[in-house]
């Protein structure tokens, strides 16, 4: 521990790093990999035991559904290095957690399954780090089921690495801004692609293939021998991993100069801005808070990404968006499920701070002799809103209060769910992003009202579409030829009330004939109202 605490001043040896991926193209075990080449896990059992998936939900079902994070050492090409990684879900019903982890972190590692390549959920990931500027590089895994499903052979085997690396740098092409989506662009000889199987725990860069004058079809022949259990002692896969984090990811010290304007928009030429862009450990303390955990022993735990300053027990901060002064009661770096006590930590780390009671997650934390003229960062802007609903209530109406304030407590760790009164039925509702993500949420909250049972109503899905921009032009015919139907959709002028006063839409004024609940509202362009109605 030491050794980490000696490093976190040392900035160009710090990696922010996380792992994203698709659900179960192997993010976990990569993790459990990486923390046996650290030494914090036993070989023999890397790549099976998940130990970042410590909660017991996770362990039941085999998938991560929260981020967790860990400060661990490693040493590679000679140097020591400080990686505060963060392992994330890979389910679409907890993108939520993704979404904040990309704040705190510079990069990511994006894990693709040689076999399935890249799929959907991989293209919002990689999306939402680019938004967010944290630099994405490529592991290719699970290269063991193309030589032992799919038996295909070096060529073929060439042809799909290349085309899972090119969909990756389509999307960069797409999604990124100028110049990253070129400079961040997943390329082979450049040391920003890894090859390789988690599970059986080897990998390799170009460069390291060249180091050790092997050829991949030694690996093929391997696995064709059954001698593939060696492989690991050849080509570890987090030496690899580390390499590629090492020479392609940035440090905080570079990554903070072009993710601070993104992320926060105030005076970059004030103190607080010069501090943040220069990560600054003697600047004005100045945290993200991307994690709230209540803990029923020392309270609420908030973890984030210390962009300037330093933070210690006993420090006066101030949080923006709460707007109350709160004293650090402990600080803290995560080693997964366990909090390890330090002095302080400094700028460029992520840390956890015990004591700030009203804290969010998105919340802004500052000195607090620094809160006048201090602006938030920028909201986290989240890919989905929570989509289905159920209505609870509990067998013994007393404990109605108790079962809000438990609802309220989930709300508050948890953003993407929502906790509502419907004052005509008077029905408690949670929604949340999927059936999974509810399912753990109501597992939590009948843990914690075990005294009493809970019922839920089958759950309800509310589907709505909106207008972003204008549409095409769209004709259709009436059946018997004689009418013509001309449509076109725009976003109209934001009012409070759908009104049935002429309005002006497509440079034409007309009147509203049908407005919906949503406030989308049909207009008749025709100048004859009363010829039809229509009901949306």
């Amino acid at each position: 521990m030491s050794d980490i605490l000696r490093l976190m001043s040392n900035k160009e040896q710090i990696r922010n790093l996380g792992i994203v991926a698709h659900v179960d193209h192997g993010k976990t075990t990569l993790a459990d990999s990486l923390l046996a080449g650290a030494g914090l896990l036993s070989p023999t059992v890397a790549g099976s035991v998940r130990v970042l998936d410590y909660l017991r939900e996770e362990q039941k079902r085999g998938i991560t559904m929260k981020s967790a994070n860990i400060s661990m050492l490693h040493k590679t090409m000679g140097h020591p290095v400080l990686l505060n990684l963060v392992d994330t879900p890979g389910h679409i019903d907890f993108m939520g957690k993704v979404t904040r982890a990309f704040r705190a972190i510079d990069g990511a590692v994006v894990v693709v399954d040689a076999v399935e390549g890249i799929m959907i959920q991989t293209e919002i990931l990689l999306r939402q780090a680019l938004a967010e500027r944290v630099c994405p590089v490529l592991f290719i895994n699970k290269v063991d089921r193309l030589i032992t499903e799919l038996k295909l052979d070096s060529k073929q085997i060439e042809k799909r690495f290349k085309h899972i690396i090119n969909d990756f740098n389509k999307i960069l092409e797409i999604h990124g801004e100028f110049p990253f989506k070129h400079s961040w662009k997943a390329d082979a000889t450049s040391g920003s692609v890894v090859l390789g199987s988690a599970l059986h725990r080897w990998g390799f860069t170009l460069s390291i293939m060249q180091q050790k004058g092997m050829k991949f079809r030694e690996v093929m022949g391997a696995y064709k021998n059954s001698e593939y259990k060696n492989l690991h002692k050849v080509l570890p896969l987090h030496n690899a991993i580390l390499e590629m984090v090492v020479k392609t990811t940035p440090s905080p010290l570079v990554a903070q100069k072009y993710r601070v304007p993104r992320i926060w928009k105030g005076d970059l030429n004030s103190e607080i801005g010069q501090a943040m862009v220069n990560c600054d450990d003697k600047g004005p303390a100045v945290m993200c808070i991307t994690n709230v955990k209540k803990d029923p022993k020392t309270g609420t735990i908030s973890t984030g990404r210390l962009f300037s300053g330093t933070i210690n027990e006993g420090a006066k901060v101030h949080l923006l968006n709460a707007g109350k002064d709160f004293v650090s009661e402990g600080v803290f770096v995560y080693m997964g499920a366990f909090r390890e006590p330090v002095i302080q930590v400094p700028a460029g780390n992520i840390a956890a701070i015990m004591g700030l009671e009203l804290a969010k997650p998105g919340e802004t934390l500052v000195t607090a002799d620094q809160k006048e003229g201090m602006l938030p960062f920028e909201p986290i802007k989240y890919f989905s809103e929570p989509v289905i609903t159920v209505a609870i209530e509990p067998s013994d109406p007393r404990k109605i209060p108790f079962l809000l304030k438990v609802m309220k407590q989930l709300e508050l760790e948890d953003p993407n769910l929502r906790v509502t009164i419907n004052r005509e039925t008077g029905e408690y509702l949670l929604s949340g992003m999927g059936e999974l993500h509810l399912e753990t949420s109501l597992n939590t909250l009948r843990e914690s009202s075990s005294d009493s049972e809970i019922f839920t109503s089958p759950p309800r899905v509310v589907f709505r579409e909106s207008v972003s921009r204008k549409g095409i032009i769209a004709t259709a015919k009436s059946p018997n030829l004689k009418n013509t139907f001309v449509l076109k959709v725009e976003p109209a002028v934001k009012s409070s009330t759908p009104s049935s006063e002429p309005v002006e839409i497509a440079g034409k004024t007309a009147s509203a004939i049908a407005s919906d609940e949503n406030k989308n509202t049909l207009v008749d362009l025709t100048g004859n109202t009363e010829s039809f109605r229509v009901a949306l």
